[in-house]
């Protein structure tokens, strides 16, 4: 056993007994066991779901133990044990993690953290959000809707061009499909679902991103790059993962702190940039998303050259679209233990290739800090554009 900083520390890849199972709970419909390790004391016990055990004879102990004392019955069983293969008990400072996680991140299945590598827990100066921080400037969500019109669709379910927004918005045709609801759209086009103002119900195939997050994930520590985000379970091509959350802020307020951000190598800047057409001067990008101190799960997204996450703009309750969503879905089947990685650069789809490019001014030091390791067959080099 190492220790770094006065916490323990356990080897990934090793088999640890399971002593007795100490606890139940069911969040989000899933079930989860605490697992109390042989050899060690209670501060390593660990929350795991169901699916991950493979004592099936603790578990039916322990469920048996459960009802003889709701029974108020005295069952003293011989203690056994088994092995199930994890990769360690958890520390301190992931267990306080997932704590933080579990009080703020409210939207979807809970996020579990994975640090083998040092001794970080929650980053310093972050706050998990699951809605927008809105900086200065920036207009709020009631001002955005008095240009919206609603679809009067009966049953609660759209259908085509019985849809008033799929209608007038997408000739008639769902951007998900109904029996899933993967989207159903090429990378480059604005999605715009129904909204408040339609008479349809959340269950509409036309709210995929409205209805949260449904994937399985984790955060997890890398030794080059720091923190990124894992699948703990498998996710078809075409999900919806996330919202980028964060504070929206003006251009020009971006402008000042990614200047910040260059001289520390790090890039939370997303310009909500879509409707940006260079021969207009009206449809200039005038709002960024800042996830530096405010964010969600994918605050923790690494870059890759060749991700397999895809970014669409998409409008729900609001009808400007220089304010719209950037939402994330998968760009292919992403395995389990799979980091979801998406492209810096060429973050929205709007063009074919994209390539990362330095103005001839900027420091060396700071170009070198944008040093792209994704490792990938294609990797452009450099994860920014400055």
């Amino acid at each position: 056993m190492d220790y770094t900083n006065g916490t323990a520390v356990l080897p990934v890849e090793e088999e640890y007994e399971v002593e007795r199972v100490v606890g139940k709970k069911e969040e989000n419909g899933v079930v989860y066991y605490l697992l109390k390790w042989k050899g060690y004391d209670d501060n390593f016990n660990t929350w795991e779901p169901s699916s991950n055990l493979d004592c099936p004879d603790l578990v039916r102990q322990f469920n048996r133990e459960q009802r003889m004392r709701e029974e108020a019955s005295n069952l003293n069983p011989p203690k056994k044990f088994c092995l199930t293969k994890f990769s360690r008990p958890k520390t301190q400072n992931e267990l306080e993690f997932e704590a933080y996680l579990r009080n703020h991140a409210r939207d979807g299945p809970p996020i579990s953290v994975i640090n083998d590598v040092d001794d970080q827990g929650v980053p310093p100066d972050f706050q998990y959000v699951d809605d927008y921080i809105y900086g200065e400037n920036v207009p709020r969500p009631e001002t955005l809707k008095e240009t919206l019109f609603g679809c009067e669709c009966e049953d609660g379910i759209c259908k085509g061009f019985k849809c008033k927004c799929l209608k007038e918005m997408n000739k008639g045709m769902l951007y998900y499909r109904r029996d899933t609801g993967q989207v159903n759209v090429k990378p480059g086009n604005v999605i715009i679902e129904c909204n408040s103002r339609c008479s349809c119900s959340a269950r509409c195939p036309n709210r995929v991103t409205q209805q949260g997050r449904k994937v399985y994930l984790a955060i997890r520590r890398f030794a080059e790059k720091g923190w990124g985000v894992i699948a703990t379970k498998r996710i078809e091509a075409g999900v919806f993962i996330t919202y980028y959350y964060g504070e929206i802020i003006t251009s020009q307020e971006a402008d000042i702190r990614g200047n910040k951000y260059d001289e520390v190598g790090r890039t939370y800047l997303f310009d909500l940039d879509f409707c940006d057409d260079p021969s207009n001067d009206t449809s200039a990008c005038l709002y960024t998303i800042d996830a530096w101190r405010f964010g969600n799960i994918s605050h923790f997204f690494n870059h890759s050259c060749d991700p397999n996450l895809v970014v669409y703009p998409v409008m729900t309750d609001n009808g400007d679209l220089r304010l719209h969503h950037v939402a994330f879905f998968s760009k292919r089947v992403i395995e389990v233990g799979e980091e979801l990685t998406f492209d810096y650069v060429g973050s929205v789809e709007k063009h074919e290739s994209v390539e990362a490019k330095f103005d001839e001014n900027i420091k060396p030091e700071i170009i070198e800090k944008y040093k792209c390791k994704c490792r990938a067959g294609n990797c452009r080099g450099y994860f920014h554009s400055i």
